[in-house]
């Protein structure tokens, strides 16, 4: 964990975004409601920073398990998040909250420094804490503006930017505490591992937490992360009975690990993978970063409280890789609404809201493969609007896509949940009715040009002709639309809004 200051003691110990949309002032305006006041800016964002980050330091204190090390490393995360919502702007007040942490922490350990040595101690643990994570916030942030980054390419990329930050920020913060005689060069090499496990924790576990809060009280946030707080979430009866049983199992395995006092027990808290895979896979990405940060600041205080201090770096390992597995999970609620946008996409028409060409003859495939198999009928029906070229041309194209809306909401409204309906093509459409007579596909046939007739666009009455026609076991896709299509000609022949059956 880098620290300002640290003790004589032989070993030292280390001690979570559709994509973000380009407008930072829209998202600035919603999300608010857990923040009473106004966004903070200026001095009143700045004594905000300086205040919480001296507040999260502390934090991490009270978990010690020896002096000036704690399990995880909170500030590290607060550090990084800072910078990804302010950039540039936080750097004064982080500055200053080093300088005072340092300054107290050689009052508090009894340091053989003045206050113009801890001072300029401070100084340069600011400058090497601040470094690594300054850098990879703005790899992060550019990242998050891009609007073709994918959900599981921004996770990669904040688990590696936190892994190699706090390798950086761990190697200058030791350098810069042997600089100015508060650490001994001898006890680098056993601290270094601790330093930046701890470190890594605090970055990948609360980073996340820190930056949505950052985002909420801010006035002038150089990100928006609205995009990653729109997943569907359970009740909050349900939410929190997660967050009971996760508790409870953090509870067990840790007092497992403290009756038998075995490193094998200890390994037990990796099974929180499964219940934080749980949560995040069937909650929003706030939650889970919420319920990430509940768990860790419940291992930690139970290392404390069980002391479990000679089994501390498999709880560091554990809850970097708990929250690694727990980010990735964000990704697939994220890839499942992703993938049923796309479907829609390619499957159902955007103007009319009907199905597309494409989903038709998957979908016929399949319906005639089963009318085949169980013996049953299916009908396949083709029909467009009378002179739509004259309503385009006379009433305009605004009108004629209205009409083909009217038409397809009607069209929906009558046919049967099993039937299929899709747009053929410019004014063209099919409906597939699978095991029907075909007195009730006729029936069905007809109230759909009725309904049609009773659409009304610019005091202009619509009317529609159908060509209908029966599958027969040696039909393929292309012999049905054939048929289909030369009885749609022959109702045209007969003057239209008429169906024909062939």
């Amino acid at each position: 964990m880098e620290k300002p200051a640290i003790s004589k003691s032989r070993s030292q110990q280390a001690s979570k975004v559709d994509k973000p949309t380009s407008n930072v002032h829209e998202h600035a305006e919603t999300g608010r409601s857990f923040w009473p006041f106004k966004p903070l800016s200026g001095l009143y964002q700045d004594v905000f920073i300086i205040l919480s980050w001296i507040a999260i330091w502390q934090i991490g204190r009270i978990v010690e398990y020896t002096e000036h090390a704690s399990v995880w490393f909170p500030a590290a995360g607060y550090t990084l998040a800072c910078f990804l919502v302010l950039g540039w702007r936080a750097v004064v007040p982080i500055m200053v909250a080093a300088i005072a942490i340092t300054v107290w922490n050689g009052h508090n350990y009894s340091l053989p420094l003045s206050n113009v040595e801890m001072m300029w101690g401070g100084v340069l643990f600011g400058v090497a804490h601040m470094l690594p994570y300054y850098a990879g916030a703005s790899v992060l942030g550019h990242l998050l503006r891009k609007p073709d980054v994918t959900t599981p390419q921004l996770i990669v990329s904040f688990l590696i930017i936190g892994c190699i930050s706090s390798l950086v920020a761990t190697q200058l913060v030791i350098g810069s505490l042997v600089l100015t005689n508060q650490m001994s060069a001898a006890d680098i090499k056993e601290a270094m591992l601790p330093f930046w496990i701890g470190d890594m924790a605090g970055v990948v576990v609360l980073a996340p937490l820190f930056a949505g809060l950052l985002v909420k009280i801010s006035a002038a946030s150089k990100i928006d992360l609205l995009a990653f707080s729109n997943c569907a979430s359970s009740d909050l009866h349900s939410y929190f009975k997660k967050v009971a049983i996760n508790l409870a199992l953090i509870l067990f395995v840790m007092l497992l690990a403290k009756l038998t006092q075995s490193r094998d027990s200890a390994f037990a808290i990796f099974f929180l993978a499964i219940t934080h895979m749980w949560i995040a896979c069937t909650e929003s990405t706030k939650r889970n970063v919420i319920s990430l940060a509940i768990s860790s600041l419940c291992i930690v205080l139970l290392v404390h409280i069980f002391a479990l201090m000679d089994y501390v770096k498999v709880y560091q390992f554990a809850l970097n890789v708990i929250a690694a597995n727990a980010l990735f999970g964000i990704a697939i609620p994220q890839l499942q609404a992703d993938n049923a946008l796309l479907k829609d996409r390619v499957f159902v028409d955007t103007l009319t809201q009907a199905y597309t060409r494409e989903y038709l003859a998957q979908r016929s495939a399949l319906e005639m493969a089963q009318s085949r198999e169980s013996g049953s009928s299916l009908y396949f029906v083709m029909f467009d609007l009378d002179k739509f070229k004259r309503i385009n041309d006379e009433l305009g194209h605004v009108d004629g896509d209205n009409a083909l809306r009217r038409l397809s909401q009607v069209t929906k409204d009558i046919v049967r949940k099993a039937d299929v309906f899709a747009r053929f093509g410019g004014d063209e459409f099919v409906l597939l009715l699978p095991n029907i007579s075909e007195q009730n596909a006729l029936n069905l046939v007809e109230k759909v040009r009725e309904g049609i007739n009773a659409i009304v666009i610019s005091e202009v009455s619509l009317s529609s002709s159908f060509g209908v026609t029966l599958m027969q076991q040696s039909d393929t896709l292309e012999t049905l639309i054939q048929r289909a299509d030369r009885a749609l000609y022959a109702s045209k022949e007969k003057g239209g809004n008429t169906i024909t059956l062939k």
